[in-house]
């Protein structure tokens, strides 16, 4: 297992492992037409722009075909924006190894924290790893209504 940085040309392939995660692990609580919605806003080209400009972006790489992927913003305190792994490839570590290839990018950061959505089944990596539920907020996507926990770990030794 390789993990890059992710190159423009590795977009296509990380909104295909996008989908198919949001349909694996979403489609139980979010209606399939928010979840178009939301992919299509959160991976527009305008959006992947933008992260290549303000975000690490890694790949996990396997065999020349791209696992999964992380995105991780901040400094001192890390926001990782997102984690996905292809569902045909979860429990392989290949979300730990991008978790902490990520953090090991920063210098002496503090912590890191993310935002899940309550009933994603993957909370409980998190918390393998971790992380520490901080809050819960309501909120909504295009009109469905969610809740968001926030999840933050020390990294100070």
């Amino acid at each position: 297992m390789i993990i890059r940085e992710m190159k423009a040309s590795d977009v296509d392939t990380v909104r295909r492992i996008a989908a198919d995660t949001w349909r694996d692990t979403y489609t139980s609580f979010i209606p399939e037409e928010i979840q178009d919605k939301v992919l299509k806003d959160a991976y527009s080209s305008e959006e992947m722009e933008n992260r290549f400009k303000s975000s690490l972006n890694l790949v996990a790489e396997s065999n020349g075909a791209i696992r999964g992927y992380a995105f991780f913003s901040g400094d001192k305190d890390i926001f990782l924006e997102s984690l996905y792994v292809h569902p045909n490839d979860q429990g392989l570590g290949i979300g730990k190894q991008l978790l902490l290839t990520g953090i090991s990018r920063f210098q002496e950061p503090a912590s890191i924290s993310l935002t899940v959505y309550k009933g994603n089944p993957n909370i409980s990596f998190y918390e393998r790893e971790g992380f520490q539920v901080i809050k819960e907020n309501k909120g909504d996507f295009f009109g469905h209504p969610v809740t968001f926990i926030l999840m933050k770990k020390s990294l100070l030794m």
